[in-house]
């Protein structure tokens, strides 16, 4: 970015503005829309701004963004200089004047630019139509925070930090056997990933009144086979806590064996409730949030099944599914999370933005 200054907008500064606009609309997602060609021409007047500021590379003008409250309307960066840094120290410069969250649309023609903002600390909050040039068109919404949402974020453990869902399918056959109930093959084993966790039981013919013993046995074999973590999981952890952000842990298995999994991110952790039935977890959330003084509208429970979404909706808390563990995304979707992440990066973002 050497060589790459930024400021405010002048009137001598419009023809290369207009020219850059059009020529980097063009190279990205105008390309993609060859029905409306005739916007992007030098001669489009530039859309109205609260705040239009320049990037100078060389003496000259490279690139601008535009913002209208704390919305970045525009970012366009000459495609002769891109690669330069030129639309991250406009975008920064646009970050500065915000006090607050910063949003923006993409059109969804153009992943570069999701992928770009994203790597910037941008998280999609869903699609929309909007009309573009006289027509329709989809675009991502984004938004990057710059406070953290929550001030309590409780995560469930196997499948969520942990990735013991291999784990689990290679002991289920070994589960069902000692405790009657029917084993599955690979192929039905991926199906029952698509489906509810109390569905999964019935399909199982899991008997209610063997749960807790079933849950006990499978804490007792998880001691013998630690799962390892997600990687990034002790770097989310050790943000969170950097951002004042308090984390708690409530899972079936056993506190010990959750400690010895997480090794010295444990110490990040300042709440465990372990042990809980496995469709008992709306309890131990309560519980959790009663001992941390926390508010229920700044909690997050954080999980990988579709139980962990019913137990904090029971429990009257926000919820977040991830979909890395146990659980399909579709499986997820039709429990109803508030929030869905498919990345790590994605859900550290949120949590603990900047």
């Amino acid at each position: 970015m050497s060589g790459v200054s930024v400021r405010a907008f002048e009137e001598a500064d419009r023809a290369a503005c207009q020219r850059i606009a059009a020529a980097a609309a063009l190279s990205s997602y105008g390309a993609r829309m060859p029905e409306r060609a005739g916007r992007f021409t030098p001669e489009a007047p530039l859309e109205p701004a609260e705040v239009r500021l320049v990037a100078v590379a060389d003496g000259e003008v490279a690139g601008l963004v535009e913002l209208i409250g704390a919305h970045v309307a525009n970012l366009f960066v000459d495609p002769a200089r891109q690669g330069r840094g030129i639309g991250s120290a406009l975008l920064a410069a646009a970050e500065a004047r915000v006090a607050g969250d910063v949003t923006l649309s993409v059109f969804t023609v153009n992943p570069d630019a999701r992928r770009l903002y994203e790597r910037l600390g941008y998280v999609v909050e869903g699609r929309r139509e909007i009309s573009f040039a006289g027509a329709p068109a989809e675009v991502w919404r984004m938004r990057k925070l710059r406070t953290p949402p929550y001030r309590l974020v409780i995560f469930d453990f196997d499948g969520t930090l942990a990735d013991s869902a291999e784990w689990m399918i290679g002991v289920l056959n070994q589960v069902a056997v000692r405790y009657g109930f029917r084993t599955a093959d690979a192929a039905e084993i991926e199906r029952l990933r698509g489906r509810s966790s109390r569905q999964i039981v019935k399909a199982l013919g899991v008997p209610a009144w063997k749960l807790p013993a079933i849950a006990k046995h499978m804490r007792a074999l998880s001691a013998e086979a630690p799962a390892p973590l997600f990687p990034g999981v002790p770097a989310l952890l050790e943000r969170l806590a950097a951002a004042g952000v308090e984390t708690a842990v409530v899972s079936s298995n056993a506190e010990a064996n959750v400690r010895r999994a997480l090794g010295p991110a444990a110490a990040t952790v300042g709440r465990f409730a372990c042990e809980a039935a496995m469709f008992g977890k709306a309890r131990k959330l309560a519980g959790v949030v009663r001992a941390a003084g926390v508010p229920r509208g700044q909690v997050l429970s954080v999980g990988d099944e579709t139980r962990d979404v019913e137990a904090a909706r029971k429990a009257g808390l926000a919820s977040a599914a991830v979909t890395w563990g146990y659980a399909t995304e579709k499986a997820l979707a039709a429990a109803r999370p508030d929030r869905m992440f498919r990345r790590l990066d994605d859900l550290a973002a949120v949590l603990a933005p900047g």
